[in-house]
């Protein structure tokens, strides 16, 4: 228990270097999220399970397409984005290809903090997560590469995280999952999610 405590509280003194606190810590729910099926979240970066500052990854799909979700947490503020540069996420493939994802244009970043709780009497601190949403324009292609590094760009600042042959297995049949998943869900639920008059 006592080794279990010192992990968690190492992992909770690190606090990621290029993230800068913003002010802004209000919560604006983009329309998006009431007409999109997103997956579960899945850790995108080596760690041991769980790991809780992790960069991690969701699959949507709504209407107009699918989109790679990015979620980034930090201990001490929001990551700050340079306005002025359009944020992208760069996917590199096993020969050498860049796949580049740009912001969705509409509801690009989306910013919420979630509370601390306790984890078998050990705090877990809250968490100040920034939220990127890229849209992927041919889901198929996207998911045929096989990706074994991945950058964030925040126009300011970027987040690298270059992965291991036995983890870049794990990251990609994760994406193929998730995509799977927000395929399903939005199969069962597409005639609610575009009927304004559905139940009404």
């Amino acid at each position: 228990m006592k080794k279990i405590a010192s992990i968690l509280f190492l992992l909770m003194a690190t606090v990621v270097c290029f993230a800068q606190e913003e002010a802004n810590d209000s919560i604006n729910k983009p329309s998006k999220f009431a007409s999109w099926t997103i997956s579960d979240a899945f850790q995108a970066e080596a760690g041991f399970a769980g790991s809780y500052w992790k960069p991690t990854f969701n699959i949507a799909l709504d209407k107009e397409g699918y989109y790679c979700v990015v979620n980034l947490y930090n201990q001490s503020g929001y990551y700050s984005i340079d306005r002025e540069t359009l944020p992208h996420l760069y996917l590199k493939t096993d020969d050498g290809r860049i796949v580049d994802l740009e912001m969705d244009g509409d509801e690009p970043v989306h910013k919420f903090y979630l509370k601390g709780y306790y984890a078998a009497r050990v705090w877990m601190p809250g968490r100040y997560v920034t939220r990127f949403i890229y849209f992927i324009p041919d889901i198929d292609e996207f998911l045929s590469n096989y990706y074994v590094k991945y950058r964030v760009w925040l126009g300011e600042g970027f987040k690298d995280v270059e992965m291991s042959k036995s983890y870049s297995k794990k990251f990609n049949n994760r994406l193929k999952d998730a995509a799977n998943q927000a395929t399903s869900e939005y199969e069962t639920k597409k005639h609610s999610l575009n009927n304004p008059l559905e139940g009404f």
